[in-house]
């Protein structure tokens, strides 16, 4: 490839090339020669010497000396593995890693889980909140339901864009069931039967899965007779 700005050859000889100290080049090509010339020369790093620093006192934020390290005492290699599992645990996992969303959303017996802020939904895309709350929905019944599960599953409800689609609505009518079975194992006065309320309804009426709005409007009625009937 031709370079796109040549410089002639030297025809004066290495040793015999003008410095701009001693005189003037004499035409544009022994300018260019001389900057080669003088750039050839240049060593890759130049260090000033009897540089007086202590007129930049008043602007330096941290003082660093050749003694200095960034660990000057290296955590021990326990801190460090219990460093990094915090550290993952906290990482989004996989797409296709059901248990890390359960245990990233809900936590473990050493990880509390993270509540759905709205800074994290935000950070996720539609296609990573989608299979978010697949993995939640198939895990339901590894879990028990709690106020966070509750939290994530209406949380991400709320991200589910319309139109449905089919891959999309069969979850939705899996966690709808799921939501019903779990209510029946609670105690009426249990407050998170309210909470699994709250997400047939969704389901059912906001996103509009036809039969089971029909579901939950006679599922209601049947609860309100059953309470006629102990009054």
């Amino acid at each position: 490839m031709e370079r796109c700005l040549p410089v002639g050859d030297d025809h004066h000889g290495r040793d015999n090339i003008p410095s701009l100290q001693q005189s003037v080049p004499t035409s544009a090509e022994d300018y260019l020669m001389n900057v080669r010339h003088e750039a050839n020369n240049c060593p890759d790093v130049v260090v000033a010497e009897n540089f007086d620093s202590s007129r930049f006192n008043s602007r330096r934020t941290v003082n660093y000396t050749k003694s200095s390290s960034l660990l000057p005492t290296p955590p021990s290699e326990e801190i460090q593995d219990f460093l990094i599992h915090t550290f993952s645990e906290n990482r989004q996992p996989a797409m296709k890693d059901e248990n890390g969303w359960l245990t990233f959303c809900l936590g473990s017996n050493k990880h509390r889980g993270n509540p759905p802020t709205l800074a994290l939904l935000a950070s996720m895309k539609y296609a990573v909140l989608i299979k978010a709350f697949e993995n939640l929905t198939e895990g339901f019944n590894q879990k028990e339901f709690t106020d966070l599960f509750g939290q994530w599953l209406y949380a991400l409800l709320v991200c589910v864009e319309k139109p449905l689609l089919p891959e999309t609505t069969s979850m939705l009518r899996i966690l709808a069931r799921n939501c019903s079975e779990r209510r029946e194992t609670l105690a009426t006065d249990d407050h998170l039967v309210s909470a699994l309320n709250l997400i047939i309804v969704i389901v059912a009426r906001s996103l509009e899965i036809g039969d089971l709005q029909y579901t939950v409007a006679v599922t209601a009625i049947l609860d309100a007779q059953d309470s006629k009937t102990s009054a």
